[in-house]
């Protein structure tokens, strides 16, 4: 019994190089959205934690004994390991016994809010 053995077994490096362009075509877009996933979740993450600042801060406002005088105030806090930049705006509310706070948190770059909160506290 004879064999016959055929010189084109396997791929030739022209079908190889083809195959690797293909498939490069196909992962870069796949790379591409996973890098855009990974940006989105660390803009939530941000967005979380200003959130608990604010929520925080606002609390802090509204417990304390002594109402805050209407204004601005500013603070920083620490959370997960980023330091985060609050601002309030204190107003009392004409003929109410109530003031109205709204507040602001940033990062420390300072740029646009990253959460805003609202609420109010008894003026007296």
């Amino acid at each position: 019994m004879r064999y016959q053995t055929s010189t084109e077994d396997g791929f030739s490096l022209l079908e190889l190089l083809v195959a690797i362009a293909i498939l490069s075509m196909a992962v870069i877009p796949m790379i591409s959205t996973q890098t855009g996933a990974l940006k989105s979740t660390s803009d939530l993450n941000e967005r979380l934690l200003a959130r608990i600042v604010a929520e925080n801060a606002l609390t802090e406002l509204r417990l304390s004994e002594i109402p805050p005088a209407p204004g601005s105030i500013n603070g920083t806090e620490y959370q997960a390991g980023m330091e985060f930049i609050w601002q309030a705006e204190v107003r009392n509310i004409p003929q109410q016994p109530l003031m109205a706070i709204s507040l602001s948190v940033m990062k420390m770059d300072g740029r646009a809010p990253l959460f805003e909160i609202n609420g109010f506290r008894k003026n007296r």
